[in-house]
């Protein structure tokens, strides 16, 4: 038996016999910030979710949610993207504008609070028609930014190549 193929064949064995720990070892971020945090929503009645349970997500939210680890998984989804097309020098201004503007659709903590409401605010809910101005305001500004975003995929849409267009295609999901 050659020497290379004995060689690659311990290593896939290896992979396989590692694969299931790596996999377990991946740590829940929420997990390291909040202990009581639980995936699972429970349910009651007709598949409503339990008030009380939302109401520990707002607070959890609140408490924790920076945008952090949005913006890392969206950024490396980019990067991701960029290899896969190929964006080449003369393309790098346009694509760095597009990834700038599709990093900036991430809301940032003081957006959620607004959105979420105050831990302290009245239970009866805020004045009226105060949380949907919140959402107006909030989606006002995101206007704003998504209108840039289109601007950006514009501009690089033009810089881009046949092949490259081609290779940013994303497929459709059918959910049949």
């Amino acid at each position: 038996m050659n020497r290379p193929i004995l060689l690659s064949l311990v290593a896939g064995v290896a992979f396989a016999v590692a694969l299931p720990f790596a996999a377990a070892a991946q740590v829940n971020p929420f997990a390291l910030q909040c202990p009581e945090y639980s995936p699972e929503m429970p349910v009651v009645f007709g598949g409503y979710p339990d008030i009380h349970d939302v109401a520990e997500r707002l607070d959890h939210l609140r408490k924790f949610y920076t945008g952090k680890v949005l913006r890392f998984r969206l950024a490396g989804a980019l990067t991701l993207q960029e290899t896969a097309i190929g964006i080449r020098a003369d393309q790098q201004a346009e694509w760095r504008a597009y990834t700038r503007a599709a990093l900036a659709l991430v809301p940032d903590a003081a957006t959620v609070r607004a959105l979420a409401g105050a831990p302290d605010e009245d239970p009866a809910g805020p004045e009226a028609f105060g949380r949907i101005e919140s959402l107006a305001d909030v989606l006002s500004a995101y206007g704003e930014k998504g209108e840039a975003l289109k601007t950006a995929i514009e501009n690089l849409r033009g810089k881009l190549t046949q092949e490259q267009l081609e290779a940013a295609r994303f497929p459709r999901i059918s959910l049949r």
